[in-house]
Formats: C-alpha cells, structure tokens, sequence
C-alpha cells in the first residue's frame, strides 16, 4: 500500500511540473480499481479502452502526452489546448455516459494544481458502481467487499472490452 501511495505522490508532482511548463489545461486519467493489485489484465485493458475515448474526445487538442506506470497502475497525463472548464464538463460527460465510466477517473487541474470536482459544474458525487448509491459512502461504510466491486468491474471489462487487449 505504501508503494501505492508513493506512486499517487510522484503522479501529482509530474501533475505540478505540467502546470508550471504548460499554457494548457492539465488532464490526468486512471482506472478506478480496488484492492492493492491495480495491474490486473482487466485493469489494463479498462486503461487501454479509456486511453482510446481521451483520444478521441481531445484529439485536436492535445498539446503532450505522458505514460505513467506504476505500482497505482497506468495512468496518463495530458496537456490540452482548451479552457479547464471546458476540459473537466467533457470528462464529465464520458464518466457519466460511457459503458465503463464509473472505473474512469479523469481529473483536471486549475493552475494552482487542485482538481475541478464535479460539484463545480452542478453534477453529483460518482455513484457506486454495485448499488448507485455515494461511491463515498459505500468506501467509507465499507458497503461491499472488495472482491464483489472487483467482480462486477471486470464482469463489465470484459463485456464491454473485446479487442482491447494490450
């Protein structure tokens, strides 16, 4: 878990160093995977399917691109020629209508390296992806085991994944 934690840190200071080289809107996007294992088959393949949608939501607007790996799984930053607002509403939108988009996590980045949050723009917490209530409150109540969330995520991995094999 400490290598974990140390990932998510030296993820946010790349996040700090982007902000500072860039003009842009920093973008970083991961998969949302439970347990201490965030290298699973199936959550390379979810990184793989949400790496293809980033694409093509920015692909006209994407200024660099950085692949990171690690012991909280792949993630990637971007920079990206277009307002942070306009960015975070988009991201939004694929979390809430894509098949697989309650395990995205795209966060975006004012210019003093916090995160838009969803409340900002008038949109709910994230639901959880076995009961629909708070995704908060089921982590903190502990609603559901582990294996069960992990069960239901890779059910709809694969259901929704084929041909996005690494």
């Amino acid at each position: 878990m400490i290598k974990i934690l140390e990932d998510r840190e030296k993820r946010y200071e790349e996040i700090l160093s982007l902000i500072k080289q860039s003009r842009g809107t920093v973008l970083c996007a991961k998969i949302n995977y439970p347990g201490t294992n965030k290298n699973t088959k199936h959550s390379q393949k979810a990184f793989c399917i949400l790496r293809k949608e980033i694409y093509n939501e920015f692909k006209k607007s994407i200024i660099k691109e950085k692949i990171l790996n690690g012991y909280d799984g792949e993630s990637m930053l971007l920079i990206i020629d277009l307002p942070e607002e306009e960015v975070k509403k988009r991201s939004i939108f694929l979390e809430l209508n894509h098949p697989l988009g309650r395990i995205f996590d795209i966060d975006v980045y004012d210019k003093n390296g916090e995160p838009l949050s969803r409340k900002q723009f008038g949109f709910s917490e994230r639901q959880c992806i076995v009961c629909n209530r708070s995704a908060r409150e089921c982590i903190i109540n502990k609603s559901h085991s582990i294996d069960e969330v992990i069960e239901i995520i890779n059910n709809a991995v694969e259901e929704y994944g084929e041909g996005y094999e690494k």
